[in-house]
């Protein structure tokens, strides 16, 4: 049964079906357990899931948990980075890495737009995903300096409290989607 608990250092209430490790507000550690429960919203909403289950020790088996539940194929993986590769309808494959930092989770898909030097790389092209991340709930465009290329990657990150498998499956295909589009424009105004 889920109980609640307090967070002795701001309030903060979580309920749980254990006492959680760590606030997410203050990142205090010591709870107090109320009497009372409050209820549990049961609307489509999706939960928050405790901070532990993507800690180092678990950050592999739950991504490998959620990509099973989903019937995903993980590349690699090891207790910080995962790698997966999906076959996309336009016949490329996108690779979208997540890569563990403290408390939150970074999702990136490269494209195979790169330049060697950031000089080279169109201004009015920056300035178009620049327009497009105002658009985004889910990702945003940026740079990224991956080998000795400047790649533009759609990224999205995400505090682990938030992510549910859900949440996991709903982002991932959302930023390879995104991806995908972006480079068959570009390779049709290349070939147009």
């Amino acid at each position: 049964m889920k109980k609640t608990y307090q967070c002795k250092g701001c309030g903060n209430e979580v309920i749980s079906l254990m006492k959680p490790s760590e606030c997410e507000v203050c990142t205090g550690r010591e709870w107090t357990r109320l009497a009372t429960s409050k209820p549990i919203d049961s609307g489509d909403e999706t939960m928050a899931i405790d901070k532990d289950i993507f800690s180092s020790f678990k950050f592999r088996s739950t991504i490998e948990g959620y990509c099973r539940d989903i019937g995903w194929n993980i590349s690699s993986i090891d207790n910080q980075i995962a790698v997966i590769r999906f076959d996309m309808e336009s016949g490329s494959t996108q690779t979208l890495f997540i890569v563990k930092y403290d408390s939150t989770l970074e999702f990136s898909c490269p494209s195979g737009l790169k330049f060697d030097d950031i000089d080279d790389i169109p201004h009015n092209l920056s300035t178009f995903l620049l327009g497009k991340n105002a658009e985004y709930k889910l990702g945003f465009w940026a740079l990224q300096k991956i080998g000795e290329k400047q790649t533009f990657s759609i990224i999205h990150n995400a505090e682990m409290s938030l992510i549910d498998v859900n949440y996991f499956r709903k982002l991932l295909i959302i930023l390879v989607e995104k991806c995908d589009e972006f480079e068959q424009n570009i390779e049709t105004l290349i070939n147009s």
